[in-house]
């Protein structure tokens, strides 16, 4: 059996600190427990997005790898290509060597001796020398009428006891019209 009792006497009314931490704890700490819950659960969703956002991004990470991997070897072809390209071109830019001494051979007639070749950009100096003068007549001819060498000199030229010629001369070449 239960027994109730009847209270006659109103309940005391609070006062001085309490009645000011009642009313503190009823209307800002309500709202501040609230509003903490509140932003918890704002942070919460925040970071289950950047988590899937992360996921995300990781899939798209695997695939490019996948993509750049199997890339990589048409990459290293292709840049093979391009130096090759380049080094061509450079080539190209410069006198080719043994075009300019395989003119100077069909320049050059077989009484006509070149004893040294110095070959400069587009500058071109060789000694050689000549028993007849004939021989050296038709060399310098065939040099005139040759369209390649843009220009000619002879800067020396000796004649010793036994009739031999020796001179030294030099070519201006025309790189264009060697090739």
């Amino acid at each position: 059996m239960e027994r109730q009792g009847i209270e006659l006497l109103p309940k005391p009314t609070p006062s001085g600190k309490s009645v000011v931490i009642s009313f503190w704890a009823k209307t800002v700490g309500t709202s501040l427990i609230i509003g903490l819950q509140l932003l918890f659960l704002v942070i919460f969703t925040f970071r289950a997005k950047l988590e899937a956002d992360l996921r995300t991004l990781a899939v798209s990470v695997e695939e490019k790898e996948a993509i750049l991997s199997q890339s990589e070897e048409f990459e290293r072809a292709f840049r093979n290509t391009q130096k090759r390209l380049e080094l061509i071109d450079k080539s190209q830019l410069e006198l080719c060597y043994s075009y300019t001494i395989k003119k100077l051979e069909t320049l050059t007639p077989s009484g006509v001796t070149i004893t040294s070749i110095s070959l400069e950009k587009e500058a071109l100096v060789l000694s050689a020398e000549t028993l007849k003068g004939i021989s050296f007549a038709t060399f310098v001819a065939k040099i005139i009428e040759e369209e390649a060498i843009q220009e000619a000199s002879i800067t020396s030229g000796n004649l010793d006891k036994e009739g031999k010629f020796a001179f030294i001369m030099e070519l201006g070449l025309n790189k264009d019209k060697l090739r």
